[in-house]
Parts: structure tokens; C-alpha cells; sequence
């Protein structure tokens, strides 16, 4: 039996701070054959939005300003949580290396900026699979001591490290469009900076994402941008409606999107909700591709 390592905050912590001792890390890039990862739990006990703040992330994001938050923006307040726990001691594989494949929220109602709320996050055990190890990290926006806001963020600590972009075979696979006259297209721009700005906005100022320069560093041609920006700025292109009645958002991460670029998303009915793909601007490579269902 493991011990349980626990957080309490009483404000999010500074991201800056962390950065220096993750950067320097001497951790493996896996659990050993013997270890295992505990029980890390973290908690913030009151949180506070900042509608400047609010307000710039839907900016960079493309979600409409309203008294409720975009259904991704709870992942950015938990971000600073995320990096205590995965950063501890107790958590034994580098933070750096750590790629994000698949992430789903569950929203059971829209989320009022003026509710007091807590965040909760833990991680704990792992998954062998053929491309590596899988951790689950688990976050809850918790309003009235209920659990509105739920995401579960899947990371792969692949076996062997890549010096270079993410290839397909080491990705899961994408379901298509299943009618090309059932589809709606979109399109949209990922511009040169935008890794910077939205780093600054969500706290994750991993150099892949920060400049071309320090993106070659770690073995990509240029800057990429955050995984978690194509969710949000994809979800912003549903009608508000999808969200006003509970839903779950689902999505596996592909190829890596370089900046600049152009960007094509694409949506189709399916059963209880819609199926969609962020594709290149041609529409041939897919950098993301999941569902959007209602929970009634």
C-alpha cells in the first residue's frame, strides 16, 4: 500500500516557481518495473475568477463572453494544481516527455463565474500499454459541494522518445466524416504566437510551445500548438445550446499543429450529439478528432 500525498491551497500557486525544478528534473522518463505511482491528490479551496482573465482566454480561444465559462476553462484554472502534483516527488516520472492523447469533460450544467467554487485533481497508478505508460489525471469543479464539471486529461509516456514530431502510427485511430454532404466546415487560423499567448493565459509555457527556437530544441521543426487551445477553440464553434443541458466532450489528440496554419474543423450529426475532426486547412491531416453528446 501506497501512501497518499496530499495538496491543500488556499490561492492556485505560481506556475512560475515550478517551472525551474520540472526543467531539471532527473527523473525517468517511466516507472520502473518496481514502482508505481501513488495516490497525489490536490485541492484549492476557493476559487476566484478573474474576468480579465476570463475574458482573454475566451479571446484567444474564439468562445463568446457570457456570465458562464467556456466548458475547457475550468482545465486552465486547475492547470497550476496540475503542475504541483505531476512536479512532486511522489510523482515518478518526468513532467517533461509527458505526452497529452486524450482528454474528456463532462459539464452537467453551465458554470456561473459568480458561484463560489473548489477544484479537486488526483492522479494515481498507471496503465502498460504497447506505446508506453498511460496515466489518468482526474480534475472535479466542485459548486455547493456537488461536482458540476469533471475532466479526466490521459497522458502517454511513450517507450521510446521521439526526436521529432508525433507520428500516426503512435496515435489513435480517427473516425471520418461518415457523408460529406452531412458535414459542416469551418475554418479558423492557429497564427504565429499564439503558443506564447495562450501559455502565458493558461500557464503551460512548455517550450515546444513557446517559440520556434526552443520548440527545435526538443526535436520539433517549429512551435506547436497546445492541445488543449484546439479543444476550446474547437468546442467554440458549437451553438451554446449543446452545452445548456449537460454534456460530455471527448476528444483524442493526433498530429501536432505547427504554427502558422490554417485550420479546418469538421461536424456531423450522430446519435445523442456531434462527431467532429480539426483538420489542416486541405482537410487531409487530422490534429484532433472526437464527439460532443448530450447527458440527457
Amino acid at each position: 500500500m501506497h501512501a497518499k500525498h496530499s495538496l491543500e491551497f488556499a490561492r492556485a500557486p505560481a506556475v512560475w516557481s515550478m517551472y525551474p525544478k520540472i526543467m531539471v528534473s532527473r527523473k525517468p522518463t517511466l516507472v520502473p518495473d518496481s514502482g508505481a505511482v501513488p495516490r497525489i491528490e490536490a485541492r484549492l479551496a476557493k476559487v476566484t475568477i478573474d474576468r480579465k482573465h476570463l475574458a482573454a482566454y475566451s479571446e484567444v480561444c474564439g468562445a463568446a463572453a457570457g456570465p458562464t465559462l467556456p466548458i475547457a476553462y475550468p482545465h486552465v484554472l486547475a492547470t497550476p494544481l496540475h503542475l504541483a502534483m505531476l512536479g512532486a516527488e511522489a510523482f515518478p516520472v518526468k513532467l517533461f516527455g509527458l505526452v497529452h492523447v486524450q482528454n474528456r469533460i463532462a459539464m452537467r450544467q453551465p458554470l456561473s463565474a459568480e458561484e463560489p467554487a473548489e477544484i479537486r485533481t488526483w492522479i494515481e497508478g498507471h496503465r502498460d500499454t504497447e506505446r508506453g505508460q498511460e496515466f489518468d489525471l482526474h480534475t472535479e469543479y466542485v459548486v455547493a459541494g456537488a461536482a458540476l464539471w469533471d475532466e479526466t486529461c490521459t497522458f502517454l509516456a511513450r517507450k521510446r522518445p521521439s526526436s521529432g514530431a508525433i507520428k500516426p502510427s503512435a496515435l489513435r485511430s480517427v473516425d471520418g466524416a461518415p457523408d460529406a454532404v452531412a458535414v459542416k466546415s469551418s475554418s479558423f487560423r492557429a497564427p504565429s504566437g499564439l503558443g506564447r499567448r495562450y501559455g502565458f493565459i493558461s500557464g503551460d509555457v512548455n517550450p515546444i510551445h513557446m517559440s520556434d527556437l526552443t520548440a527545435r530544441a526538443f526535436g520539433f521543426p517549429r512551435a506547436i500548438a497546445h492541445g488543449m487551445w484546439s479543444l476550446g477553440r474547437a468546442a467554440s464553434d458549437f451553438e451554446a445550446e449543446q452545452f445548456n443541458g449537460g454534456c460530455e466532450l471527448s476528444v483524442s489528440f493526433k498530429l501536432p499543429i505547427y504554427m502558422p496554419s490554417w485550420l479546418m474543423l469538421q461536424r456531423w450529426p450522430i446519435e445523442n450529439g456531434s462527431g467532429f475532426a480539426l483538420r489542416d486547412g486541405q482537410g487531409d491531416k487530422p490534429h484532433l478528432a472526437g464527439t460532443l453528446k448530450s447527458l440527457r
